[in-house]
């Protein structure tokens, strides 16, 4: 089989597994789960601010004062 072709198969399975992921009832959804989701996003964002105030000051960069 064509790689294209599998990589258009493979897409198009994926596509279609997120679709009806996008289209399942919010209500259906712990609010533990929806909490736990939001937690994990706050703490993944302030780890990113984190690195980029840490790679944007020159005093922490010591690397290369980029």
């Amino acid at each position: 089989m064509d790689s294209k072709k599998v990589t258009y198969i493979w897409e198009a399975v994926v596509n279609n597994i997120a679709r009806k992921v996008a289209e399942e009832p919010m209500e259906d959804i712990p609010q533990h789960v929806i909490d736990e989701e939001r937690g994990d996003m706050i703490r993944q964002l302030r780890k990113e601010q984190a690195q980029m105030e840490m790679y944007d000051d020159p005093y922490l960069n010591w690397s290369g004062h980029r």
